[in-house]
């Protein structure tokens, strides 16, 4: 058992040396479940009235466990495939986003025709929660698809292929410092990656159509997000159809005027729409690290090791009770 606390070791020690180990048992039960019924009571009201500065406060913790446990990986110097080198830049731009979401939802703070004001911007907020949702999708698709390390590597390989063609595409005129060096770089990774291809038994089994697909991929995914959206399980908290209403933000089409009348000019208020955010990404980002720490054993132990309050808000927001053993 993992002993977090000054009272959590008073029982457990109760139970150890006390003559009542029974009774002393039940406390610990008790004490354990009284914990984890208060922090879901702190999740559920403070998710019913909107209470912003809460659900911020929650949504930090799960943040800060996300780095906690990825910078948990590499001080315990375990081994990661393939397939897993964007890990640690994957999830640290995740954890960032997220801060990024908070100081955004806190408001700005600007001179505006001559008097200060202070403004949740969430057109970006929206904006941002699409990018975390694409990112997710993105996550999941190349580290916990429940598939073979051979097929995760063929994807990463096609994934890389994908940015560096992109990379490549670019009209890069400007005669800056070490150009040449930077475009063999490149084009030395992008030949990498077609190897890596080649010789894979799933390029070889494929037609010549596919195969070459494989070799110009059009996007860095080779299965649709709607696909993705089921097998991680964000179809079920209806995150695709948010996906979609922020896709709108970020192409600033019409919706988004509507939306701009409504929230600032009718409503006149941001709470609903900040208290839907921090949901949205506290299930993705609790999601990524159930995921993580069931792929590696050092990263659950550190997991194990944390605060319950930090675990009962991921594993609330997760929609899982138990760690897979």
């Amino acid at each position: 058992m993992i002993v977090n606390t000054k009272r959590e070791k008073s029982l457990f020690d109760e139970l150890r040396f006390g003559n009542n180990g029974y009774l002393g048992f039940i406390k610990i039960i008790s004490f354990i479940m009284n914990k984890k019924l208060k922090d879901l009571i702190d999740i559920y009201f403070a998710k019913a009235s909107n209470n912003i500065i809460s659900q911020i406060n929650h949504f930090d913790k799960i943040t800060n466990s996300l780095f906690i446990l990825t910078q948990s990986l590499f001080d315990n110097k375990e081994k990661i495939e393939y397939f897993q080198r964007e890990l640690e830049g994957k999830f640290f731009r995740f954890g960032l986003a997220n801060q990024s979401l908070i100081n955004l939802i806190k408001g700005n703070e600007f001179n505006l025709v001559n008097q200060n004001a202070k403004i949740v911007d969430i057109f970006s907020i929206n904006s941002i929660t699409r990018m975390q949702i694409e990112s997710f999708l993105i996550i999941y698709y190349l580290l916990f698809d429940d598939i073979s390390t051979q097929e995760k590597n063929f994807r990463y390989n096609v994934y890389k292929l994908h940015g560096l063609q992109k990379q490549l595409e670019f009209n890069i005129t400007s005669d800056f410092p070490k150009r040449k060096e930077f475009l063999n770089k490149i084009k030395k990774e992008s030949n990498e990656a077609i190897k890596n291809i080649k010789n894979s038994e799933i390029y070889n089994s494929a037609d010549k159509k596919t195969q070459y697909n494989y070799l110009n991929p059009k996007y860095a995914k080779l299965i649709k997000s709607k696909v993705l959206f089921e097998k991680s399980g964000i179809k079920d908290e209806r995150v695709d159809e948010m996906w979609k209403i922020y896709s709108n933000y970020a192409h600033s089409e019409h919706i988004s005027d509507r939306q701009y009348n409504s929230i600032y000019r009718i409503e006149k208020s941001v709470l609903k729409e900040c208290s839907l955010v921090l949901s949205i990404n506290s299930i993705l980002t609790s999601k990524i690290i159930i995921n993580f720490i069931n792929q590696f054993e050092s990263v659950k132990n550190k997991y194990l090791q944390m605060s319950a309050d930090k675990r009962n808000q991921v594993e609330f927001w997760s929609k899982m009770e138990d760690i897979k053993s």
